[in-house]
């Protein structure tokens, strides 16, 4: 199986405290070749770099919105506020998250910020792809956590670090243009009734024309739009908290459960309490 097959997950399946020793251990990698909308307001437990490998999509992050596309990667650190999503049908993505005791001095040596974005040509993003499909191998192959991840988390930074750096504003968008006030308005009222009235109104349009353009903008319609974001809150719920799916629901706008499984499920391509189940099982903590 390749990692460019699409749809794989995996993470360390023994991850002990000798392990958490290391100066930089991989912990996790994936490839999806449709990502979806992710929020994550008090970002990731680890450190975590995203290769574009095709499609479109937009990454926001401390009040800048950078446009993604084939050979972007964008780098985060630990409870770091972000969110990403598809601009394109797909927007195929290979994600590698990782920790350790020396990240902070392996981001000092390389000038890392703690989150950043930069751009490689198409012959060192197929060496990165090489390193995580190794790394993606060996974790499939082993039990037990092998040192040879270390190494490939080491050549996959150092190639990163040599990468075009996109840190200027005027590279990037300020997201108080455009559709930030919709933005804005879903993130402040996703856990109430939001109709396409409600969300041409904050953009100022009328709702065919604000319709038309946020689907040219965004590749979903407002309505996708919205759920997808009430589900990237729900996905954190189910992850952190141990309230039930219903109060979970009702939390993230939906007044009805059974629409809210219906929808996650839709979304995701599992239930509520199976992705729960997921996250518990694969992402060690």
């Amino acid at each position: 199986m390749k990692l460019t097959d699409g749809g794989n997950l995996c993470g360390i399946k023994i991850l002990d405290e000798k392990t958490r020793l290391l100066p930089i251990y991989f912990h996790s990698i994936g490839h999806y070749v449709t990502q979806k909308h992710i929020f994550r307001p008090n970002g990731l437990g680890q450190y975590q770099f995203c290769l574009c490998l095709g499609g479109s999509g937009i990454f926001n992050v401390n009040d800048v919105e950078y446009p993604i596309q084939r050979g972007d990667i964008f780098f985060l650190s630990p409870q770091v506020s972000h969110e990403y999503s598809p601009t394109s049908d797909k927007w195929s993505v290979i994600w590698v998250v990782f920790n350790g005791l020396e990240v902070e001095r392996l981001k000092e040596y390389f000038d890392f910020e703690d989150t950043f974005v930069c751009h490689a040509d198409d012959r060192r993003l197929n060496e990165m792809v090489s390193v995580c499909q190794r790394m993606f191998e060996t974790y499939n192959k082993n039990e037990r956590y092998e040192f040879s991840l270390t190494m490939n988390m080491l050549t996959l930074i150092q190639l990163v670090s040599g990468c075009e750096r996109i840190t200027q504003k005027s590279e990037a968008k300020d997201i108080k243009g455009g559709f930030a006030p919709v933005i804005e308005y879903i993130k402040k009222n996703y856990m109430k009734p939001v109709t396409l009235d409600d969300m041409a109104w904050a953009g100022g349009l009328s709702k065919s024309h604000f319709c038309r353009k946020f689907k040219a903008k965004y590749a979903v319609t407002p309505m996708v739009y919205l759920n997808s974001y009430r589900v990237s809150i729900a996905k954190f719920l189910l992850s952190t908290t141990a309230e039930s799916i219903d109060i979970i629901a009702e939390k993230t706008g939906f007044s009805d459960t059974s629409y809210f499984c219906a929808v996650f499920k839709r979304i995701e391509g599992t239930s509520p309490g199976q992705y729960r189940q997921q996250r518990h099982k694969v992402f060690v903590q």
